[in-house]
């Protein structure tokens, strides 16, 4: 009980003494606790990750890559990156990290669709980041812009995409700030784009933003994927834009949650 009744007025004054974006950060609160009464998700058609590669190849008809050594090597690294920091204190919270299932999904579609350019929002450490930047690697081309707000933590910003690998920064370009001041522009720099990844404040509100702009701003036959899905039902609504051909939802390994991902008509 202690330490809870300590949490809430750190917080506080950490916001206090770092008011960058603190009206962002105020609105996620305020908008987390709402979310709380929203209609929770009624998806009934739910794949094992174990089907990914199957699920993927139909959503993005393909006979060319499944996960091979290279995937493998990528998650003994980021292993090896967690293990680093296990000794001392989060600057991020790792369960604002992607799950393998995510990351896997990130890296297959990168690599059947073969994106120019990738918008993501939520970074943490980056896993999710460094599967598709892996993948971009192996396509030998495209650029991922992520954007993200980090937690208010001494060096929490220094630590955002800790694990991606050095080699793959020519092809990243962080943004560091709120998505509803930054995704915009991010946008409207970018163009027309491939694809859209969705992993920052889940709530229905945010959600349905970050989705309505992004099938804005998708190609024909772009794709969006999205993270903890079976809250609300964001996703859902998406899925029925008149733009969508399809979807597919996935239940993630070592989470109690669902990702998804659709894909606009070509």
């Amino acid at each position: 009980m202690m330490t809870q009744s300590l949490r809430l007025p750190r917080k506080a004054c950490a916001l206090l003494l770092d008011r960058r974006d603190a009206g962002a950060r105020v609105r996620h609160k305020v908008e987390t606790w709402v979310d709380r009464f929203s209609a929770a998700s009624a998806i009934s058609s739910v794949e094992p990750a174990a089907e990914l590669v199957r699920i993927v190849a139909k959503l993005i008809p393909t006979s060319e890559p499944v996960i091979g050594s290279q995937v493998s090597l990528l998650e003994s690294q980021i292993d090896r990156k967690r293990s680093q920091l296990s000794t001392g204190p989060f600057p991020i919270d790792g369960m604002h990290n992607g799950t393998t299932t995510l990351g896997r999904l990130c890296y297959l579609i990168c690599r059947y669709l073969r994106p120019n350019k990738i918008v993501e929002t939520g970074v943490a450490y980056g896993v999710t980041s460094t599967y598709m930047l892996q993948a971009l690697a192996e396509n030998q081309q495209g650029q991922l812009s992520s954007i993200d707000l980090p937690p208010l933590f001494p060096s929490a910003e220094s630590y955002v995409g800790y694990f991606i690998p050095e080699d793959f920064r020519t092809r990243w370009k962080l943004c560091v700030g709120p998505a509803r001041r930054l995704l915009p522009s991010v946008l409207a720099e970018a163009g027309a784009i491939d694809l859209f990844v969705h992993d920052s404040l889940h709530t229905y509100s945010h959600m349905k933003w970050e989705f309505e702009a992004a099938l804005r701003s998708l190609r024909p036959g772009g794709v969006l994927i999205s993270d903890d899905i079976e809250g609300n039902r964001a996703f859902e609504e998406a899925a029925r834009h008149p733009s969508v051909a399809s979807w597919v939802a996935i239940r993630q390994e070592g989470k109690d949650a669902i990702c998804g991902a659709l894909r606009t008509r070509c």
